[in-house]
């Protein structure tokens, strides 16, 4: 007998109460909109400095009603064009967060969905922080079902499943009921971007883009919906069953999507970047500059260095070296490149992304000397773990190394309040001065008690 599995998940979405969230969901829900916000506003802050002005002329191409804000541009847009801009934004410096179990950075798609319907319909914090919850709990259970044979069939799920979680995040925004939601997640996995590895992995400059894909995909399902459109559920109907799980992954588990409602919260396992670099590099620089800063390592010291992590590491950022002609893109997927810049800099932030950086030929050169290896043993523990060892091999024969297996950030040890707060203030207090920039974080970690999503909008306009 068929059972439709969207339905269920969509009644549970279309019927939960803010009440009936518990305490550590909404916690996330909090900190991951203030995350979410703070590196969409870094992302523009990069563009900036980098003089990359390609999605500033993009937004002037386009046209449509002001309804909702581009952050950090200080314009506003359509809903779908605000959420394009801000998702694309989110992606820029790869600081975003991380629901690893799913391969999903769920945020991308959420949060600047969640805040262009917001800010369209004025919400309520309470009603915005249900919005979230149910975007990342939807994102983190169709990715679950999917992964990860939908990352080895060549997609990336920021862009597809994305566009799924925002999809049910505006419908909840929305006000719609279960069949409504149902439909919801049917049209965004309908209308979602085909988001490719090659896209994201190779350097091209589109690859932020996928982000903003996510979240105006997701948008423009919920606005289909509430005209009247319907679709069917993500596995499929009988007898071919071509929904979006069935042909988007060879192996999935359409039970998952609803199993555990109200007690196994997926969404729990999204963590939050510490660096501004490609989530399986974070260990390493983080070692690095624990090692370097420790034993005062200069760049010009050293002899070699070798870095032993789990097989992803080696298999998608460990072999990728960059040169002078590199883009910030290269390096934010590059092992090699983040390890040497932290040696050089003994610290690592936007700036160390930057083309001024990216041209000194001797970052370059120390990051030759970088090899990655495979232990297979800390395949065991991860994703929830991301354990490294760095071993740092001076010319007088010195050697330091250290091993670290929770990363901060990992779902094992995730970044605390205190932390998220530091990374808040220093990406947004640049362009909203740092009055605003408490003022925002304070609302954003209360949010229950906003009147509307509108006031801290308000507050992020830019000074200049």
């Amino acid at each position: 007998m068929f059972v439709n599995y969207t339905d269920r998940l969509a009644d549970f979405m279309a019927t939960l109460h803010v009440d009936d969230i518990p305490p550590d969901i909404r916690r996330l829900a909090r900190v991951n909109m203030m995350d979410g916000i703070g590196v969409i506003v870094a992302g523009q802050a990069f563009l900036e400095h980098e003089s990359d002005f390609r999605l500033k002329n993009y937004i002037s191409l386009q046209s449509g009603a002001g309804q909702s804000t581009a952050l950090g541009f200080n314009q506003s847009l359509s809903m779908q064009n605000a959420g394009f801009v801000n998702g694309s934004l989110s992606e820029v410096l790869d600081w975003q967060d991380t629901t690893m179990p799913a391969r999903l950075h769920s945020g991308s798609g959420t949060v600047p969905a969640v805040l262009a319907a917001g800010e369209w319909r004025k919400s309520s914090g309470p009603d915005i922080l249900k919005a979230m919850v149910v975007g990342y709990e939807v994102g983190a259970r169709v990715g679950v079902a999917m992964q990860p044979s939908h990352w080895y069939e060549g997609f990336q799920a920021t862009g597809t499943i994305g566009a799924i979680g925002a999809a049910a995040a505006v419908g909840s925004l929305m006000g719609f009921n279960t069949s409504q939601m149902s439909s919801v997640l049917g049209v965004a996995g309908f209308i979602a971007a085909i988001s490719n590895g090659d896209g994201v992995f190779h350097g091209f400059s589109i690859k932020p883009v996928h982000g903003g894909m996510a979240a105006q995909a997701g948008i423009q399902a919920a606005l289909l919906v509430a005209s009247g459109f319907e679709a069917g559920p993500l596995e499929g109907l009988e007898p071919r069953k071509h929904g979006f799980m069935n042909i988007a992954s060879e192996i999935y588990d359409p039970e998952s999507i609803s199993n555990g409602l109200g007690t196994d919260w997926k969404s729990r396992d999204c963590s939050q970047k510490l660096y501004p670099v490609g989530l399986l590099i974070i260990g390493p620089v983080q070692v690095t500059l624990e090692l370097v800063n420790k034993y005062a390592i200069n760049p010009e010291q050293v002899e070699k260095i070798l870095v032993t992590s789990y097989s992803d590491t080696l298999h998608f950022v460990g072999t990728h070296y960059t040169s002078v002609d590199s883009t910030y893109i290269d390096a934010h997927l590059s092992l090699p490149y983040a390890v040497a810049v932290a040696i050089s800099d003994k610290e690592y932030g936007w700036r160390q992304q930057s083309q001024q950086r990216i041209n000194d030929p001797v970052v370059h050169e120390l990051a030759s000397k970088v090899k990655v290896d495979v232990d297979k043993t800390m395949d065991q523990t991860y994703p929830m773990d991301w354990p490294v060892r760095v071993e740092i091999t001076l010319k007088d024969g010195s050697v330091f190394s250290q091993r670290l297996d929770k990363v901060t950030g990992c779902p094992s040890r995730p970044m605390t309040d205190d932390e998220l707060v530091f990374k808040f203030m220093g990406n947004t207090t640049g362009l909203i001065g740092e009055e605003n920039s408490k003022r925002v974080q304070e609302m954003l970690m209360e949010i229950e008690n906003v009147d509307t999503v509108n006031e801290i909008l308000e507050l992020l306009i830019p000074m200049n």
